[in-house]
């Protein structure tokens, strides 16, 4: 794998990352009238942007390791604001400083909270389309003098019911299999677009625990 591969990955995640991270922060400060006077993703030159109606920069600059939100008043993206007084009545409506507590308490988690928030659809996605097992429940092998060898069963067969409850993963034929309280479990597999019933003999190895009582 080339180190570009790499990087490029890198640079989208973080992006995304820092994106969703400053745009709690955006969302808020729209919300409780806070002029936002820069979006950045990327620190040092800007490399291309846009200004909204509001007068918001949305850019994208040059090294993407982070971003920041910049507030209507403050000197910087580390947000120090000016003195108040320098401000007229109407400007003083719009800085972050005249915000009540709980306003800026929440302008300033938001940013946090979204990256949290973004996490848990990560993992749900995650689990979702990668937790549970969706293998196709196919024979790969069947091995000589075996109990599935014996009933009929051969390799390429795709099994679709275990006793009569529907399979779906080979995950779910293990399952099934140890969970039996019978000692023939029914077969139903797909050979050739055409279904085959097979009765399976169940294997129990009788060992011996630390107290000398068998186990099943």
């Amino acid at each position: 794998m080339s180190l570009i591969n790499i990087i490029i990955p890198f640079i989208i995640l973080i992006s995304v990352v820092v994106f969703v991270h400053e745009y709690g922060h955006y969302y808020y400060a729209k919300k409780y009238g806070v002029k936002v006077t820069d979006f950045s993703i990327g620190f040092g030159k800007e490399l291309f942007g846009w200004t909204d109606k509001d007068g918001t920069r949305w850019k994208v600059c040059l090294i993407p390791l982070g971003g920041y939100v910049k507030f209507f008043g403050d000197t910087n993206a580390a947000s120090q604001p000016e003195k108040i007084s320098s401000f007229s009545e109407d400007e003083r409506t719009h800085l972050l400083a005249t915000k009540k507590l709980y306003q800026r308490a929440i302008i300033v988690s938001a940013g946090p909270i979204a990256n949290f928030i973004l996490a848990l659809f990560i993992f749900s996605c995650v689990y979702m389309f990668f937790g549970k097992d969706f293998s196709v429940p196919v024979i790969q092998d069947v091995k000589i003098d075996s109990p599935a060898y014996k009933a009929g069963l051969k390799k390429g067969d795709q099994i679709i019911t275990i006793n009569d409850k529907k399979i779906t993963s080979m995950i779910e034929v293990s399952q099934f299999i140890a969970l039996s309280d019978t000692n023939l479990i029914k077969i139903t597999v797909l050979r050739d677009k055409k279904e085959y019933d097979f009765q399976v003999q169940s294997i129990t190895q009788d060992t011996k625990d630390n107290l000398g009582n068998n186990i099943s």
